[in-house]
């Protein structure tokens, strides 16, 4: 349901999604994102995260970011736009806030780079990557949401548009701010959860 002010200090309901039972099927992230997807307007849409924010310098870039969609020499379509994050939790000064500020840093920038070019096999990792959202609400949504087999949600986005004939490209000119874990056991169970998912994904008849 989405509802918004009636001006005299009510609510009123814009629109509806009807569900044809328990709406509490799958993995709740990718569940939610697939049913918010309808209501978002324009043709792109941000895949943002809850734990991210975003700086008003990053904002002017928007524009041409946006213009990667058309100006891409990839051979086909561009439905993704990958690009960096900002660890700002790297700052509090604990030992394991860096080495995941570290770690994140690496991967978002030297991986992924590689990753796009030469390899051609960067994917869709997750927020706060930009989605051509005509592309993928004909296709069965952002994200897959199956319990327990989807469990790395965020990469099946990436397999579903490289085997639609979609392109992802990636650019370090904008970034978004992230925070991270600071403790070793939430740090351990995130790249604990990497592990199962990465090995679940190999179950799937997308891989």
């Amino acid at each position: 349901m989405l509802v918004c002010s009636d001006g005299e200090g009510g609510v009123r309901c814009e629109s509806r999604v009807g569900l044809p039972g328990n709406p509490i099927l799958g993995e709740g992230k990718p569940e939610n994102q697939n049913v918010a997807l309808p209501f978002c307007h324009g043709e792109r849409v941000q895949m943002v995260d809850m734990n991210q924010e975003g700086y008003w310098e990053e904002a002017l870039k928007m524009r041409p970011l946006l213009q990667e969609f058309e100006s891409s020499a990839k051979a086909g379509p561009v439905t993704v736009i990958g690009f960096p994050e900002h660890i700002f939790t790297q700052s509090s000064g604990f030992v394991t806030a860096i080495f995941i500020g570290l770690q994140e840093r690496y991967f978002g920038s030297f991986v992924q780079r590689v990753l796009d070019e030469p390899l051609d096999v960067r994917l869709h990792y997750g927020h706060p990557d930009l989605l051509d959202k005509l592309h993928f609400a004909t296709r069965g949504g952002v994200s897959k949401a199956s319990k327990e087999i989807n469990l790395s949600e965020d990469i099946f986005s990436g397999y579903k548009t490289v085997l639609a004939g979609g392109c992802v490209v990636f650019r370090e000119y904008h970034l978004v701010g992230k925070g991270r874990p600071t403790n070793l056991m939430e740090i351990t169970g995130f790249f604990a959860k990497l592990s199962s998912g990465s090995a679940a994904s190999l179950t799937t008849r997308d891989v």
